[in-house]
């Protein structure tokens, strides 16, 4: 018997992170830095960069060289939630394609899990998952680190071969891939590669697909206990 279970990834896939919020994840994270590790605000903002660059989020470099770092400081201070919430811009047809997926669903995002319940509450489609993972929820790793995937499948009790990983990433999606997960590149930018199963330019086109392809309802268990990190 098979389980799909969808993988979302949150940021620039169910909403439109460009718009505004990573500038001021951004803005905030370099502005943390710079006072914590008493650095000019160019040199942090640098530094930010590269540890994104080097480790896939910038909180797994300082993990690394500044481990004096608290992280739930940073995480909080860092993910400013009123003015986060201000900035959000959900995904256009996002309600439309979550309810033409058949299967199970879950939020997988390098963001904390307080930041990824807020947003999806916010977007009014919290419902629609069975699990809201967060760094935190996997260990504070990271896409890609493929130990992050492997323990969201142990969370949702499944394993990589029934998921299909949604990302904009194409980096998350070689990880995604490598591990036996079906992929999907989410975006304006998303276009056919190797490890890539489909590119979905936008929310419209995903449900088209995934009703198209994957509407085997019957083939999955009538229920699944999931672990749901609180």
């Amino acid at each position: 018997m098979s389980e799909t279970v969808w993988l979302f990834d949150l940021d620039n896939t169910l909403h439109n992170a460009d718009a505004g919020i990573f500038q001021l994840i951004n803005t905030s994270m370099t502005n943390y830095m710079a006072g914590r590790l008493n650095l000019p605000r160019e040199q942090a903002s640098q530094l930010r960069q590269d540890y994104w660059h080097r480790y896939g989020a910038t909180l797994a470099g300082l993990q690394i060289h500044h481990p004096e770092i608290d992280i739930g400081e940073f995480l909080r201070e860092c993910h400013p939630l009123p003015q986060i919430l201000s900035k959000l811009t959900p995904m256009v047809g996002t309600h439309e394609a979550l309810g033409r997926l058949k299967g199970h669903k879950a939020v997988f995002s390098n963001g904390p899990s307080f930041y990824v319940r807020a947003l999806t509450d916010a977007m009014g489609i919290t419902p629609y998952f069975e699990l809201l993972a967060g760094t935190e929820d996997f260990d504070l790793l990271y896409k890609p680190n493929p130990q992050a995937y492997l323990t969201v499948c142990r969370l949702l009790r499944t394993t990589p071969a029934n998921c299909i990983m949604i990302d904009d990433s194409a980096d998350n999606l070689h990880a995604a891939k490598a591990l036996g997960m079906g992929t999907v590149w989410f975006g304006q930018k998303s276009h056919d590669l190797p490890f890539v199963d489909f590119a979905a330019h936008d929310m419209a086109v995903l449900g088209a697909w995934a009703a198209k392809n994957h509407t085997k309802a019957d083939d999955l268990p009538s229920e699944i206990h999931y672990n749901k990190p609180q």
